[in-house]
């Protein structure tokens, strides 16, 4: 494999080791927030807290969800097939990887997928 293919997957492995860590600090605030008692007698703070626990299961929710697909790109990095898309089989765009280092699909099948 050429160095510059080696440099940039390790370098695209840094970034989602990173991203790895902001999701688990998330994660490990996000029972805090749940937790949060919803007693009240004011009818208008129920409803703020309750709106407020519902966005926080939301991002909980999505958070679990990125860090599984962060999990599985360090899966391909180790196993050397990051970077190929699974669907065509060709080299996923550096540019594209550099916004969605966790990406699965090439530009053009990822557009094929969402339409389906």
């Amino acid at each position: 494999m050429p160095t510059a293919v080696k440099t940039r997957r390790s370098s695209f492995r840094n970034l989602l080791l990173k991203k790895r860590e902001e999701l688990l600090a998330s994660s490990r605030r996000q029972p805090e927030a749940l937790a949060t008692s919803l007693r009240t007698p004011d009818e208008v703070e129920f409803a703020i807290k309750t709106a407020q626990q519902d966005v926080t299961a939301a991002t909980a929710e999505l958070h679990s969800r990125m860090l599984r697909e962060v999990e599985s790109a360090l899966k391909r990095v180790a196993g050397g097939t990051y970077g190929v898309c699974e669907g065509c089989g060709e080299e996923i765009s550096p540019h594209r990887l550099k916004a969605i280092p966790w990406a699965r699909y090439c530009l053009t099948c990822q557009e094929l997928r969402s339409k389906n």
